[in-house]
């Protein structure tokens, strides 16, 4: 029998964009799939109105199952309510500005089955398109297999390029209400120390990044990372390397958000976990210049990097 596969798609102001969200899963090669949309807008404020109305045919013929929240609880929560009512026995997310490759659930069911492994969680290949930037950069799996004593900062990417195992989400109790902004590695981390990771080279998600989202939001971004790292970083700490990239993560957040004490004290800490990585020295040095010559100068080197 094929199995059948959840779809959850939280929504938050973004009606314009859910339409293609979903006829991205509808047009999937792999049929045996139930959609749920969860709308995440206060209770028929214009913007859950909007969604109503744009999702109108589609509740009416079935094609999704409609979900909607009495108010904002953020995307976690929302998540967490499409877990609730999914049926799959793998689960996939959406974010509603995401689209779907027409294979991609093919791909990951495919290798769910053929896998003798322990497998939670199947990833791919992306596209991101930055809006703003008018950029497409294509994003490349990097982890196989046992991956808990690497992740720390996100190896994997968006949610919207994985699926889980409804087994083992459920394991972990889905998504932490309280991250809405670094709940999927914090997600992943989770569920990397019960279960393997595998991924498929093809592209199976294109990626959009927008003025204002949470992923180009320096204060929310830093305030979601101190909150991870205060949750795990017992665990964390160790091995050497994953702290050091963690806490030059966090320096460099910091100088973002104009505290060069704090940067200079994580970054310093990064470098004594890490005294081969030169480039730590230059970020310290960086630091002093400001934050403009900082951003710019740490995005030309991530640029020549790849």
């Amino acid at each position: 029998m094929i199995p059948l596969v959840s779809v959850i798609i939280p929504t938050f102001k973004r009606s314009q964009y859910i339409n293609r969200a979903i006829n991205s899963v509808i047009n999937q090669t792999y049929k045996n799939i139930e959609i749920i949309v969860v709308d995440d807008n206060d209770l028929d404020d214009k913007y859950s109105l909007a969604t109503k109305n744009k999702l109108k045919e589609l509740i009416r013929n079935d094609q999704i199952i409609y979900i909607r929240h009495n108010h904002n609880r953020g995307v976690s929560a929302a998540r967490n309510t499409g877990l609730e009512k999914a049926q799959g026995k793998y689960i996939a997310f959406l974010d509603d500005d995401d689209e779907f490759y027409p294979n991609k659930t093919k791909l990951q069911v495919d290798i769910f089955n053929n896998s003798k492994e322990n497998i939670g969680l199947v990833y791919g290949a992306c596209i991101k398109v930055d809006t703003d930037k008018n950029t497409e950069e294509t994003i490349l799996p990097k982890l196989n297999g046992n991956v808990y004593n690497v992740l720390g900062i996100n190896h994997i990417g968006t949610p919207s390029m994985v699926m889980v195992s409804k087994f083992a989400i459920q394991k972990i109790k889905g998504f932490d209400i309280d991250l809405n902004h670094k709940e999927d590695i914090d997600l992943y981390y989770r569920l990397s120390k019960y279960f393997k990771f595998m991924y498929t080279n093809q592209t199976v998600t294109k990626y959009y990044l927008h003025a204002g989202s949470a992923s180009k939001n320096d204060y929310d971004r830093l305030d979601k990372m101190l909150k991870f790292l205060k949750k795990h970083e017992h665990t964390l700490k160790k091995p050497r390397i994953r702290w050091s990239e963690l806490q030059e993560r966090l320096g460099e957040l910091y100088i973002y958000n104009n505290n060069k004490g704090k940067a200079f004290h994580a970054l310093v800490l990064a470098y004594l976990n890490r005294p081969l990585r030169l480039i730590i020295l230059m970020k310290i040095c960086l630091l002093f210049l400001g934050k403009k010559i900082f951003k710019f100068k740490n995005n030309l080197y991530n640029y020549f990097k790849k």
